[in-house]
């Protein structure tokens, strides 16, 4: 996998990591901390940002040449189905499966 697709799992993890651990102090202190939210908010906006960058650099330069593997994320779109419909946005990125050549 190259380097440019690898952060933006990692960026898409790190994200969903916070967003367990900001539930969890909150279940087990009941205070709202706005460390963890913070984080969040930093690392969902740099995932948008690096789909955005990756998708841009392939149409120009044509890397990386394994963008189509961000399609993958798409199947967090079924956890709008049993969790939260804001989910739903992530089957946008099966169309990502179009992008294998």
């Amino acid at each position: 996998m190259e380097k440019q697709t690898k952060t933006t799992y990692i960026l898409v993890g790190l994200s969903a990591f916070f967003v367990i651990l900001h539930n969890v102090f909150y279940e087990l202190f009941k205070i709202e901390e706005a460390v963890f939210f913070i984080l969040i908010f930093i690392f969902a906006i740099s995932f948008v940002v690096s789909v955005i960058y990756n998708t841009i650099s392939y149409f120009k330069k044509g890397k990386p040449k394994d963008l189509w593997r961000l399609g993958f994320l798409g199947l967090l779109g079924l956890l709008g189905l049993v969790a939260t419909p804001g989910f739903f946005g992530f089957f946008g990125f099966f169309g990502f499966f179009g992008a294998r050549s």
